[in-house]
């Protein structure tokens, strides 16, 4: 009988630093993660100012590092994270989650 690891497939955390707080989150996303950040996106899509989009935003960072345990919430983001670092993290767990599924070797 053959057995396909599936373990094989997750990869490295990812840690975001800010201040004294680090945040560790899997770089290999759930189905669930999924469809909640695409359910932000297409908010953020429609968002009609710059305030509802920073808003939403900042619940899609907290949505990213509530995963390691911790319930980050989107008042806590938008207290420690200006706009350009919660994008950072958004950009980097994109790019990151692009770049394994590319992997020919996982």
């Amino acid at each position: 009988m053959k057995i396909i690891d599936l373990d094989l497939f997750v990869n490295e955390p990812i840690t975001f630093k800010i201040g004294n707080d680090t945040y560790e989150v899997p770089s290999s996303p759930t189905t669930q993660l999924v469809l909640q950040m695409v359910a932000i996106e297409n908010k953020a899509k429609k968002a009609k100012n710059a305030e509802e989009q920073i808003q939403l935003l900042a619940e899609m960072v907290a949505t990213l590092l509530s995963q390691d345990e911790r319930n980050v919430t989107k008042d806590e983001v938008m207290k420690k994270f200006s706009p350009a670092q919660m994008t950072k993290v958004v950009e980097v767990y994109q790019k990151t989650m692009m770049e394994i599924n590319s992997n020919p070797n996982s």
